[in-house]
């Protein structure tokens, strides 16, 4: 059994082609980015009979939810999201041509090609009336790209699962873990002055540079404690800015910063740490939160990919990211790995593209995962 490539293909065109952008929009609706990539998915399972639903985050935001129902089954969330960085600054971020075995566009790589393999892989083994391994529930999440909001109200609506695969562009590696991540503004207040008489004011820059030797002692704690496969967590400070002109005090400086956080770490005590570092001498505004993720490889059900993985000659190693995905919402509710076709260099590129070549690997492992009756190694018994 084969997974028709030409019909994923056009299932990626057709998305890419529908802007999703979930900030700084160029093309995209800015109150409600995702929700024509979800009316075009809807129609998919409505005219399928596949039971879906619309699950409301906020208002013109909104999760996709279908389901593949096979009681008693063990539990598969299948998990993509929908939105996509800004376009701004390509050239045809939504043309989604075919060049060089390659599909180009925004969202490509991240996230619609891997959330078009897994999608178009299930439509089609559910047309072939093939699926029967899972009970398998397949969510489309909004937001993820900044604020990870889609994924926080769909734990609460699935509950929890034997296994849930994030899709994103891992290059078919299995990812077991990935840091947290802890962003904040923190601004320094003081009283502008002429320059000319600098005593009679308070100069906020001087204020910050105190508050950013503090945050230097406080990375150096976090990064004391290493993970062994993630390293340590890291603070930086990412932009700085200040003053009104040359010749005033300037009365306020502002910096962002971005720790990246072990699995250990709760991300709200980074929260109070931070508050308390800075007292009375600043304030902090948190901008976004997500919490690490670490899966124990042990399962049966895991092993099970392992092995269709290292079957169709891929590495069944898992490895480690720095980066986040909707599992930093998800992983507290069930094992959670990240996995999927692309590149993540590709991710959020000018030039975001995905191989061909991918997608049809991805589809194949995602079929015969699904299917055990057509695993290589079931056919070698």
């Amino acid at each position: 059994m084969m997974i028709d490539t030409a019909q994923t293909l056009a299932l990626l065109q057709g998305l890419i082609r529908i802007p999703s952008e979930s900030s700084k929009q160029t093309a995209t609706p800015v109150a409600s980015p995702e929700q024509a990539m979800v009316d075009h998915l809807k129609g998919l399972f409505d005219s399928r009979g596949i039971a879906c639903e619309r699950q409301e985050v906020c208002p013109g935001r909104a999760n996709l939810i279908a389901r593949f129902p096979n009681p008693g089954a063990a539990k598969l969330l299948l998990v993509a999201h929908l939105d996509t960085v800004s376009a701004e600054g390509m050239a045809d971020p939504f043309g989604a041509r075919i060049r060089e075995d390659k599909v180009w566009g925004r969202g490509a790589c991240d996230d619609k090609g891997p959330l078009a393999t897994a999608l178009s892989t299930l439509l089609q083994l559910h047309d072939q009336q093939k699926m029967g391994r899972f009970d398998v529930v397949f969510a489309a999440t909004v937001d993820e790209e900044c604020s990870l909001a889609g994924a926080a109200a769909l734990k609460e609506a699935i509950g929890s699962w034997d296994l849930c695969l994030c899709l994103e562009p891992t290059s078919l590696r299995l990812v077991k873990a990935h840091k947290g991540v802890y962003r904040c503004r923190i601004v320094c207040h003081g009283k502008a002055v002429h320059s000319s008489a600098p005593a009679l004011g308070k100069n906020a820059i001087l204020g910050m540079m105190e508050i950013i030797d503090d945050l230097q002692r406080f990375a150096f704690r976090l990064g004391r404690h290493k993970h062994p496969d993630l390293g340590p967590a890291t603070l930086a400070i990412t932009q700085i800015h200040g003053g009104a002109s040359i010749n005033t005090i300037p009365d306020r400086c502002e910096i962002s910063v971005d720790i990246r956080l072990l699995p250990e770490h709760h991300p709200p005590m980074i929260e109070s740490t931070l508050q308390n570092l800075i007292g009375q001498r600043g304030t902090v505004e948190t901008l976004f939160i997500a919490k690490g993720m670490q899966t124990a490889i042990d399962s049966p059900l895991i092993g099970d990919l392992q092995a269709v993985l290292a079957a169709h000659g891929h590495s069944p190693d898992p490895v480690t990211a720095g980066y986040a995905t909707d599992c930093s919402q998800l992983s507290d509710h069930g094992p959670c790995l990240v996995w999927g076709p692309g590149h993540i260099e590709q991710a959020h590129q000018q030039d975001e593209h995905i191989a061909i070549s991918q997608i049809e690997a991805a589809s194949q492992v995602l079929a015969d995962f699904l299917c055990p009756h057509l695993n290589p190694k079931d056919n070698n018994a």
